[in-house]
């Protein structure tokens, strides 16, 4: 047994490499190429039944548009999440209740401690950015467009954060610690590989750069709270509002997703995004383990 029991739910089950490397290609793999088919196939009715001509540019209008990027999420990271389930079940033998804390049922009220902390921080940061620099808040309401977007995030982010942490928290963290032995070596490489595949959300190398080890922050700290609670329902919390926020409330045009219709937009700065981070997820972590700091430091034994 390890500090960290969560950690020792990888132990249960199957684990040979074949497991790990048929689970990647079913979440990963094959959930892609079905969303992929479905959304070609929801792009085709589209412009026929627009009786738009069936070309190029009237395709890209349609891929483009950040609320169908974000309808084209809910499939993939939906599929994603029942192609997991199967394969924790039928693959590895395991429950997928493993993935998630040490218990046998899920504590929601942790997924709404972690919620609500992390939004009482980034309003607070909006309000001093605001103060400093009120010019670069930029405030529009498109009603149509926008109450699309809420209602299209508060279905498709909810999946999407909830799987990212279920696996990069969960499942990846848990198969590392099968060959890694210290949790702070599990947190740093599964971190790494999550701010890896955001490197494509920036249209400069400067902004990949920042977004990316923006993504490092963020993955090392929803992994600090996941590892030092044993179990990843506060990270959920924190991850779903998080991507809720940035999305309805607060976005940035040179984001992952392009110009949202927001309540409010503001250009990405580079240089301070990763610094101002660093101090919200300290805030963050005094915050939620300020009783619990022998927690905190199991996980850096």
């Amino acid at each position: 047994m390890s500090e960290i029991p969560f950690l020792d739910n990888g132990k249960t089950g199957k684990n040979k490499w074949w497991t790990y490397f048929s689970t990647i290609i079913l979440t990963w793999g094959a959930s892609s190429f079905l969303a992929g088919l479905i959304a070609g196939f929801i792009i085709l009715i589209i412009l026929f039944s627009s009786s738009q001509t069936l070309n190029l540019a009237n395709m890209n209008l349609i891929i483009e548009s950040p609320l169908f990027l974000i309808f084209l999420a809910l499939i993939s990271f939906g599929l994603a999440f029942i192609f997991m389930y199967i394969s924790i079940k039928f693959i590895h033998h395991r429950t997928f209740q493993s993935l998630i804390n040490v218990k046998n049922r899920t504590d929601w009220k942790k997924i709404g401690i972690g919620a609500g902390a992390w939004l009482l921080i980034i309003i607070l940061l909006d309000f001093i950015s605001f103060l400093i620099d009120p010019s670069s808040f930029q405030i529009s309401f498109d009603p149509s467009r926008f109450w699309i977007l809420a209602l299209l995030s508060l279905v498709a982010f909810p999946i999407q954060a909830s799987f990212e942490e279920i696996f990069f928290r969960g499942y990846l963290m848990q198969g590392l610690a099968l060959k890694l032995k210290k949790p702070v070596n599990v947190l740093l490489i599964s971190s790494i590989i999550f701010a890896a595949m955001h490197w494509l959300n920036g249209e400069t190398i400067l902004l990949s750069a920042s977004i990316t080890l923006s993504t490092f922050i963020v993955g090392l700290v929803l992994g600090i709270i996941t590892l030092a609670d044993n179990g990843i329902e506060m990270a959920i919390g924190v991850h779903i509002i998080n991507n809720l926020y940035v999305s309805v409330i607060h976005s940035s045009p040179q984001g992952g997703l392009g110009e949202l219709p927001s309540l409010i937009t503001t250009p990405i700065n580079p240089y301070a995004s990763p610094l101002i981070l660093i101090a919200a997820s300290i805030l963050l972590l005094v915050i939620l383990f300020r009783n619990r700091k022998e927690d905190l430091m199991a996980v850096f034994n």
